[in-house]
């Protein structure tokens, strides 16, 4: 697609997504980090070394690249966080340095803007540049940093310039069912610049909301963020297969054309829907992909997230004991399908429980089947980490159940971790 900016323009890359942190889990050996941590940091050299047979003049970061937060929703401690960073930094100064280019970077939701100014300080080349103008060539380039809350919310437009070449964000858009800024929002950004691309969707598309001057960058990389993306696919009971190239990859924007360039990861990302009523349903479902994987003679490759419809009880004592007998085959996660329905602001409980009496599986199965979006989330990591058997048949100190139910609900609010310890603090002395 032909966007008019100029008549010559340097080559700029757009890379969003990589995610690189999410995995850096709490280790205790602090010579090493998880398998799958090395993957991504393999992937992103790769990809960087593939990128520069592009020889772009600029690459510009669009968001989420230093996770601040793992997926678990712990906070990336220092430690853990320099095992990836001391290698991240080599790669990146490595690859700004055999180019001669420069390269930009803003702020995604789940970046820390302390490490993008360490990064700018370390690293020859290197710049952060949230909410500011960058001007490449003459190219007129405004990097905003993400406003992204979950819901709906919107971008202050009075904090943006009125004009410009090319915009990059870092927003949700309201398609599918997602919640984020309004399509008139987006409009009026693509009347005040001629070309916007923006990050955080995890897909590559054109034309967003229609808008012929609209674009939404890839993943760069597969990570634990996996969102839609997938490279192969399997239905049950439907035992239906999709194959589908990588959609991971980046965006170039070279001799006024805007085009997606795949990178194919060393791993392959699978997605396995299984749908049932019953137990056994959902048994015979795992059984059937799981024996197909295992026949591949790539199977030590493969990354498989599950989406199903079954209960939490079905998952944890039929689906989890199943995949596991699948040695060979990495099984990341097991995701609740997302039926589409109209969206619920506030969780409003439809059932009255009276004076029954509930077993605690009973009753986490009913609490999180009235629940939505944020509120199941936050429910499901109570009933998880503090409302267990052994918790409740007092089997660990309280106070520390309490510490953490802190923790949790920090988490649901966004507060500081200085709330935390003060609250600790004031329950200790009481």
């Amino acid at each position: 697609m032909l966007i008019s900016l100029v008549t010559i323009m340097p080559v700029i890359a757009a890379l969003g997504d990589a995610h690189l942190l999410m995995q850096a889990e709490w280790i205790e050996d602090e010579s090493q980090i998880a398998e799958e941590g090395k993957e991504v940091i393999e992937n992103f050299q790769r990809v960087l070394e593939q990128l520069k047979r592009e020889l772009p003049d600029v690459v510009i970061l669009a968001g989420d690249m230093f996770d601040y937060r793992t997926k678990s929703g712990q906070r990336v401690s220092h430690r853990e966080g320099e095992k990836y960073m001391l290698k991240i930094r080599d790669v990146l100064s490595s690859f700004i340095s055999d180019l001669g280019c420069k390269m930009y970077a803003l702020k995604g939701n789940h970046d820390s803007e302390p490490v993008l100014k360490s990064l700018e300080k370390t690293i020859n080349g290197f710049f952060y540049f949230g909410n500011k103008f960058v001007n490449i060539d003459d190219i007129k380039v405004f990097l905003l940093n993400s406003n992204y809350v979950q819901g709906p919310y919107e971008i202050p437009l009075e904090k943006i310039p009125d004009e410009g070449d090319l915009l990059i964000t870092h927003e949700s858009i309201p398609i599918s069912g997602l919640q984020g800024p309004s399509k008139e929002t987006f409009q009026e950004l693509t009347r005040r610049f001629k070309l916007v691309l923006n990050a955080h969707m995890h897909m590559f598309s054109q034309r967003v909301l229609g808008l012929q001057n609209f674009f939404t960058l890839p993943a760069l990389i597969p990570s634990r963020e996996i969102k839609g993306n997938w490279m192969l696919k399997y239905y049950y009971p439907a035992e239906k297969q999709e194959l589908r190239e990588t959609p991971f990859g980046y965006v170039l924007v070279k001799d006024e054309n805007v085009s997606f360039v795949p990178y194919k990861p060393i791993q392959i990302v699978v997605r396995v829907e299984i749908r049932g009523k019953k137990a056994e349903d959902f048994l015979l479902g795992v059984r059937t992909i799981y024996d197909l994987l295992d026949k591949r003679n790539d199977r030590s490759k493969l990354r498989v997230w599950i989406e199903t419809d079954a209960d939490r009880i079905t998952i944890d004592n039929v689906i989890k004991p199943e995949i596991a007998s699948f040695k060979e085959i990495q099984t990341m996660d097991i995701i609740k399908i997302k039926e589409v329905g109209p969206q619920i602001a506030e969780a409003t409980p439809s059932i009255e429980f009276g004076n029954k009496a509930f077993t605690l599986d009973e009753l986490t199965d009913r609490v999180l089947g009235e629940l939505k979006g944020v509120h199941e989330q936050i429910a499901r990591q109570v009933f998880d980490e503090i409302f267990t058997k052994d918790n409740l048949m007092g089997k660990v100190d309280e106070s520390l159940l309490f510490k953490r139910l802190l923790e949790l609900m920090a988490l649901r609010y966004k507060t500081s971790e200085a709330f935390v310890s003060r609250a600790w603090e004031l329950a200790k002395e009481r």
